[in-house]
């Protein structure tokens, strides 16, 4: 028998009070960054917030029960929530990765948190989302939880490196991506060879700290990718995970880290 998942979800209406939080959250988040984008003229921005605020304003008020002029059909809710999240995931790859907010602030973090807020409004709707973040959740406590986190941490260091690399040609964007793509291909490969993952695991925590020392040195170095708050945190992230591999590995068991 399947175990218990972790979050809630169906596919049908959820009781309202459980989507209060989430769509109060989501109608905050936009507002915050639809003013940051309108301080900064994008029109992307603005579009992003615009939009995330007339919907999740019309979510929060059917949670809350308010009597509105035209009801809104049932069906509402749960088209508007997984609209939401795929509006936000797209909005948070162009905002955030590309510009305008690349660089810590209102704007970076309110997208940021529109996606997440989005993601908790879409779980009571969503049975498919609810069960991958079910199993993601379950994955990162698992035996191999370490290297999951770090393959992704390294395909988010590699897609802010080539945003960069993009607009600047830098050599050390250059270099920033080609750490994060090797390190990401690395993870993938021995996430689907467990076996290999856990009879090497020594070999491969001491490999991927040792990559990851160019992520340190790279982050020395002032150029577009450093200046980018999603390149210089994945960075650090990857460079203490890995540490944190290598020393969950320090007495020689297998694993990969993180059980």
């Amino acid at each position: 028998m399947d175990a218990a998942p972790l979050f809630g979800g169906g596919g049908g209406a959820a009781p309202a009070s459980s989507d209060v939080g989430p769509a109060a959250a989501l109608v905050l988040a936009s507002t915050f960054e639809l003013v940051a984008a309108a301080s900064l003229s994008s029109t992307a921005g603005i579009a992003a917030g615009a939009v995330s605020a007339a919907l999740s304003g019309l979510l929060l008020a059917l949670t809350l029960a308010v009597k509105l002029p035209t009801p809104l059909p049932a069906t509402f809710a749960p088209n508007a929530t997984r609209f939401l999240l795929a509006w936000w995931s797209l909005a948070c790859l162009g905002l955030t990765f590309t510009g305008p907010f690349t660089t810590l602030g209102n704007g970076h973090l309110s997208t940021w948190g529109a996606l997440f807020a989005s993601v908790a409004a879409a779980l009571p709707y969503s049975g498919h989302l609810a069960r991958a973040v079910d199993r993601f959740v379950r994955l990162a406590k698992g035996d191999f939880g370490l290297l999951l986190l770090l393959c992704i941490g390294s395909a988010v260091v590699a897609l802010q490196a080539f945003c960069s690399y993009v607009h600047s040609r830098s050599g050390v964007d250059a270099w920033a991506l080609a750490v994060g793509l090797v390190s990401a291909a690395g993870c993938g490969g021995l996430l689907s060879q467990p076996g290999l993952a856990a009879q090497q695991a020594r070999i491969v925590s001491l490999a991927t700290a040792g990559w990851w020392t160019q992520g340190l040195v790279i982050t020395f170095l002032p150029h577009d990718f450093t200046r980018t708050v999603n390149g210089f945190l994945a960075v650090w992230t990857c460079i203490l995970l890995s540490l944190v591999l290598l020393n969950s590995t320090a007495g020689g068991a297998g694993g990969g880290g993180g059980g």
